[in-house]
């Protein structure tokens, strides 16, 4: 009797299931959460500040924490944190995860 024996990597994997998003601004995103940037409507010189710092379509971000009046708050994105004004994070439009 022969035993045949699966090769590492060869198994059949779990079909992924989509996780559903909702659209967001960034400064109404809670402290921990996670999500991906969409889009931004800013003013052209605040636009172009913005993608310099890293945010742009489909980046992946986490909100690390928050000002106790709420004002400003801190990304981590792309290996480093950033911080913004809450005027500033209502331009970003964001996906996250729904609960």
């Amino acid at each position: 009797m022969k035993i045949r024996r699966r090769k590492r990597g060869s198994h059949k994997s779990e079909p992924s299931v989509p996780v559903e998003t909702r659209t967001m601004r960034l400064g109404d995103v809670p402290t921990g959460c996670t999500g991906t940037i969409n889009s931004l409507e800013c003013r052209r010189q605040l636009r172009r500040r913005l993608m310099d710092m890293g945010i742009v379509n489909g980046t992946q971000f986490k909100v690390e924490r928050v000002a106790p009046l709420g004002d400003p708050m801190e990304l981590k994105l792309n290996g480093f944190n950033l911080s913004l004004r809450k005027e500033e994070a209502g331009d970003i439009w964001v996906e996250v995860p729904c609960d």
